[in-house]
């Protein structure tokens, strides 16, 4: 399942974020994240993507990151997640 990110991943974003996630993980197949338009993310975001990959380890489900926007892929990068982006 593709998935593609909003813009703006601030605090207010990360439930739904959360919820989407937990809702792809549970249908059972690989998850790609489509980062490229992301133009700011949060702390809070970074956190459950950084949770969701642990969840999809856990599951043994293949979680990947996408056409990363230069902003995510900073902060990626800052999270320790940038192992996540797809070259």
């Amino acid at each position: 399942m593709t998935i593609a990110l909003p813009a703006v991943l601030d605090t207010p974003a990360a439930a739904a974020l959360r919820q989407t996630l937990r809702d792809a993980m549970a249908a059972g197949g690989p998850v790609t994240l489509d980062a490229s338009a992301v133009e700011r993310i949060g702390q809070a975001c970074l956190q459950v993507l950084a949770a969701a990959e642990a969840a999809a380890e856990d599951a043994e489900l293949d979680f990947r990151i996408v056409g990363a926007s230069p902003v995510f892929a900073d902060m990626a990068t800052l999270a320790a997640l940038d192992t996540l982006i797809a070259a």
